[in-house]
């Protein structure tokens, strides 16, 4: 193999190595974004539960009515 090329694989390895690390690195922050996604949407369901009981236990929400400085 001469020079050329071996300089060629050289860059070649180099360019594998840094794509394999950015790949991992996208991984894991995919990974980290979609249990934060999913932690958000549980905790909206609980709180969309409570806000469902509170009308519940006070008949509903509150009428359309215009604010009292009107």
């Amino acid at each position: 193999m001469n020079e050329q090329d071996e300089a060629r694989l050289v860059r070649l390895e180099e360019l594998v190595a840094h794509q394999q690390a950015a790949i991992e690195d996208l991984s894991r922050q995919l990974t980290e974004s979609w249990r934060e996604t999913d932690k958000l949407r549980r905790e909206l369901a609980r709180l969309n539960d409570r806000f469902q009981d509170i009308e519940d236990a006070t008949g509903g929400p509150p009428a359309n009515q215009p604010p009292p400085h009107w």
